[in-house]
């Protein structure tokens, strides 16, 4: 239904997109669909996408294919319903998209800039992009930490600006899933202290391994988080590869559907990997490590426009934060050796996983006092 400033969609399309009982697919790429489901308040636990291939083999990182991760989780209907309905969110109640995100035009390959969205979603910071004209985005940051409002660089705007924090259910989201982690994230951090004392005279080595481990003390990684609503029609994009922000990235599909296709060898030598993401889908990995391509599907009335989560580092230094997006030498290999290898193992003993609708729940909970 067309209105004056925008196109309304009611919320019935969150019970039909995953809310209501329906079960999730991803599509391998040998074409084997993995039905999964966490049930009610037990903790899903992140698989490899490829059981038989743990460790996929990415782009050139210091000479060598770079070794990467694609974790997925079962989606979780509970935690997936908690945070669209946030009394304090910007997703509770019905969704106007306003015209421009239905225009067929391409993106302009330029930092964005400050071109607010209209009404409720100016309220938390919506903006239309230049570089993806066809969707709004957001930036915010999830360490309660950091206050109401914290400079971190924003890969899109390729600066270092203030942003407000999180609405109090995705906060409380990331933050537990940080919590219940905590020793894989502790294992990252050591082995990063262990780097660093080996050439502690190399002073690039250095700078790279204090940036990363200052992220990692400070709660920085998955500290910046990218909201993303939209497209209101089907659009695929050009393949690309992330910046250094996306080492460690948590990607969450809160409604609608996506299709990811991504460049890593597999054991089996196939190169090119395929998932559907669809509501409550989540999956941990590193794109900047791998060239990758997004498809969004059509809105319908089964699975309503589409709304993301990408979690990232949030680096706080602009000058670091733009050298390490090209550093990709030897002493880089070493790290994603690192972190890969922490969260390959963390996966294979079945301890990485996401937090229960109990746990968010009491950490909101902790965080409002």
């Amino acid at each position: 239904m067309a209105s004056p400033g925008g196109r309304t969609r009611s919320r019935s399309w969150l019970l039909a997109c995953g809310l209501g009982g329906s079960l999730a697919f991803l599509r391998g790429p040998r074409g084997v669909a993995l039905r999964a489901r966490a049930r009610q308040d037990e903790a899903p636990v992140l698989q490899h996408f490829i059981a038989d291939s743990p460790l996929l083999r990415g782009t050139k990182v210091g000479g060598d294919d770079a070794p990467t991760v694609f974790l997925v989780a079962p989606p979780s209907e509970q935690l997936t319903k908690y945070v669209l309905e946030d009394p304090a969110g910007p997703f509770k109640g019905t969704l106007e998209w306003p015209e421009r995100l239905f225009d067929d035009v391409d993106g302009k390959n330029e930092p964005d800039v400050a071109d607010h969205a209209p009404g409720s979603w100016k309220k938390w910071s919506f903006q239309f992009s230049k570089r993806e004209p066809f969707m709004l985005k957001a930036d915010w940051h999830s360490v309660h930490g950091w206050g109401q409002e914290f400079d971190i660089f924003v890969p899109r705007k390729n600066a270092v600006v203030p942003v407000p924090q999180a609405p109090p259910r995705v906060l409380a989201l990331i933050e537990a899933f940080r919590k219940v982690n905590s020793v894989c994230w502790q294992q990252i951090t050591s082995g990063l202290q262990e780097l660093q004392e080996q050439k502690p005279d190399d002073i690039l080595r250095c700078r790279l391994l204090k940036m990363l481990i200052e992220e990692f003390q400070e709660r920085g990684f998955f500290g910046a988080i990218e909201a993303q609503a939209g497209p209101a029609r089907r659009k695929e994009m050009h393949w690309h590869r992330d910046g250094a922000t996306g080492l460690l990235h948590l990607g969450i599909t809160l409604s609608g559907r996506r299709r990811l296709q991504l460049r890593a060898r597999s054991e089996d030598d196939s190169w090119t990997q395929e998932l559907w993401m669809d509501a409550g889908h989540v999956y941990l990995s590193s794109p900047f490590l791998f060239d990758h391509s997004i498809t969004y599907a059509a809105e319908s009335s089964d699975s309503g426009p589409t709304l993301a989560l990408m979690c990232r580092f949030g680096f706080l230094d602009e000058e670091d934060a733009l050298w390490v997006n090209h550093f990709r030498g030897r002493d880089m290999l070493e790290v994603v050796e690192l972190i890969s290898g922490c969260l390959r193992n963390a996966t294979d003993a079945e301890e990485l996983r996401m937090p229960t609708l109990s746990e968010v729940s009491a950490m909101e909970k902790q965080l409002a006092t």
